[in-house]
């Protein structure tokens, strides 16, 4: 299994740099591979009222221009504030099984709260959101564990709550349906 990190505007070298460093580490693939191509955010996302992106825009675009693989998940990378219908904001999205995810770091900077700039904490809580959406592109739901990755994040105090890799229980689901998607013989 792979995963292919794209921009989605610009993005932070240090960013993308860290999330192929460190996704190995947290998640069961092979490689992770930095798409040298920039998507433009699609203007067709903005909400001028909200003065954000429709999240799930950007990911009908996505998985329109990187077709799925069985052994490739996308993750789209931005710097916009993105929303999903019936929520303020997302800090990320994915497409169920097998789709596209995508992360904002937008709402991910400590200065985004009033706070100090911390690079150690933007980039943990990089690195969470990053592992929270693949994990719904590998067929997991939310998990009741506050301190698992895949618990669901209303707020920024859950994102720094949590670890960055999934419990057990939700790493086993994983390798189980990775086992399950691949093609026989594989």
């Amino acid at each position: 299994m792979r995963v292919s990190v794209l921009s989605v505007g610009p993005v932070e070298g240090e960013v993308l740099d860290v999330l192929a460093r460190r996704l190995p580490e947290l998640l069961p693939v092979e490689r992770v591979t930095l798409l040298g191509d920039v998507l433009r955010v699609p203007r067709e996302a903005y909400e001028p009222r909200r003065r954000q992106y429709m999240s799930r825009i950007i990911l009908s675009i996505i998985e329109a221009t990187r077709p799925f693989k069985v052994d490739e998940r996308v993750l789209g990378v931005t710097d916009v504030d993105l929303y999903a219908p019936g929520l303020n904001f997302v800090f990320g999205e994915a497409l169920a099984f097998r789709g596209p995810a995508i992360i904002s770091t937008h709402r991910l900077r400590p200065e985004y709260y009033g706070m100090r700039p911390d690079r150690g904490l933007f980039l943990e809580r990089v690195l969470k959101e990053a592992v929270h959406e693949l994990g719904h592109t590998f067929g997991l739901g939310h998990c009741a564990d506050p301190r698992c990755v895949m618990f669901f994040s209303n707020s920024i105090l859950d994102t720094d709550r949590k670890r960055a890799q999934p419990c057990r229980g939700c790493h086993a689901r994983i390798l189980e349906k990775i086992k399950a998607s691949s093609p026989p013989g594989v």
